[in-house]
């Protein structure tokens, strides 16, 4: 199997010349962002004259900051060692699903605004470099029908209540005679 190769791009960051990562596709790829916040940070570099990197080089430059940023001291209780060191496992493990998306569940009216997720695993990687998430899937606060309607749901749970309904309205027709109701499997008896 070929090994995935991500295109660099130099530009002008805050007058410092960095190279960013270009996507190979359209599409999500959570892992580039992360790694452009970190070059533009400058936590970690990549020279410019360097044409593309590979996905393995690209886990292991992200790898390397959230070792370093989350190194456990021996001020915390074995408790909070285990913690962190689960959390950081778990994000270090993640990495490599992040070429692929992010599965996130947005919160339409969080306090919190264009930052509200329901917490997942895969926030491990983001939480522990300190990158902040943000979405666009807001709720017009003049709009007050929908934000009574929307209030401390997530996109799941109103895609869930969705399908309840569609369910609800299927049953129904199901009773009302309508299209599969009534008398299915009784045709051919005697």
């Amino acid at each position: 199997m070929a090994e995935t190769y991500f295109q660099l791009k130099p530009i002008t960051f805050l007058n410092r010349r960095v190279s960013i990562l270009l996507q190979n596709e359209n599409g999500p790829c959570p892992l580039l962002a992360i790694c452009n916040v970190l070059l533009l940070r400058n936590a970690i570099s990549i020279h410019e004259d360097i044409p593309s990197v590979s996905l393995e080089t690209l886990l292991r430059l992200v790898a390397n900051p959230l070792l370093e940023n989350n190194q456990l001291g021996s001020d915390r209780s074995s408790f909070e060692v285990a913690n962190s060191q689960q959390a950081l496992n778990d994000a270090i493990g993640m990495l490599p699903r992040l070429q692929h998306g992010l599965d996130v569940n947005v919160q339409f009216c969080s306090p919190s605004g264009v930052t509200g997720f329901e917490f997942t695993q895969e926030f491990a990687p983001f939480d522990l470099l300190d990158i902040t998430l943000a979405h666009g899937w807001l709720v017009d606060p003049q709009d007050t029908k929908s934000v009574a309607g929307l209030a401390n749901m997530t996109y799941n749970h109103v895609v869930e209540l969705q399908f309840a309904y569609r369910a609800a309205q299927d049953r129904a027709a199901g009773l009302t005679g309508g299209a599969g109701g009534g008398e299915a499997g009784t045709a051919g008896t005697a």
